[in-house]
């Protein structure tokens, strides 16, 4: 149900059905352009022959360019919330557990194909927002923005760890927010550039056991 028609109260028509179709379409077609050309190669009139729709429906949907990159980088951080929400009992993990769930996704959703190209897209635009000149477009404010949005749901469960015991209390709850963010990214950067050579499962288990290493709780001794 798209969140106009969830505002309203109503149950969806088969034209907000089609609208909805539309807009997915766009966003995937968009996804696409990024991880093939980049941000400077994605234009509205690309983006609509390829989703098959007009060019008016972009801009229906999304207003500008900017609006549909905002889309697309919200999509690709609810598409991973979701995904962690729909693990069995995720919404009784302790802290430690949900940081652990999100790493260990993390690397799971890089080693498949479709969402590794939501992933490739992600580091264009990264990687693209460094080099916008003057924040031209305000990509960098947009991507801190996303990265911020990040590590604040990290710090929010380390935090809910050290209040239910799972997190030792004297971890510096932002930089290891930013650790984690970090081991993410980092990786994301060297899967691209040498995917032969980055063992995902190896390398996720790595980072699974450093976790763990630095942020459990020590067991009671009594």
């Amino acid at each position: 149900m798209s969140e106009s028609t969830a505002a309203a109260g109503r149950r969806p028509t088969r034209r907000d059905d089609q609208r909805e179709a539309s807009r997915r379409r766009l966003l995937d077609a968009a996804l696409e352009i990024l991880a093939e050309e980049g941000y400077r190669g994605l234009t509205v009139k690309e983006v609509g022959d390829r989703a098959g729709v007009s060019r008016g429906m972009v801009n229906y949907h999304f207003t500008s360019k900017a609006g549909l990159v905002e889309a697309v980088v919200t999509d690709i951080r609810e598409g991973f919330i979701d995904r962690l929400r729909a693990l069995p009992g995720y919404d009784r993990m302790s802290g430690l557990e949900a940081v652990l769930a999100k790493v260990d996704q993390f690397f799971v959703r890089l080693a498949e194909p479709a969402p590794g190209v939501r992933a490739r897209a992600l580091l264009v635009l990264l990687v693209e927002a460094l080099g916008s000149p003057g924040d031209s477009g305000g990509m960098q404010s947009r991507m801190a923005g996303h990265l911020n949005l990040v590590r604040t749901a990290v710090e929010d469960d380390i935090r809910r760890g050290i209040a239910d015991g799972s997190v030792r209390p004297d971890v510096d709850v932002v930089a290891q927010a930013f650790l984690v963010e970090s081991i993410a990214r980092g990786v994301l950067l060297q899967y691209q550039l040498d995917p032969a050579r980055t063992l995902l499962a190896e390398i996720g288990r790595a980072a699974h056991r450093t976790l763990v290493l630095g942020l459990a709780a020590e067991p009671d001794a009594g």
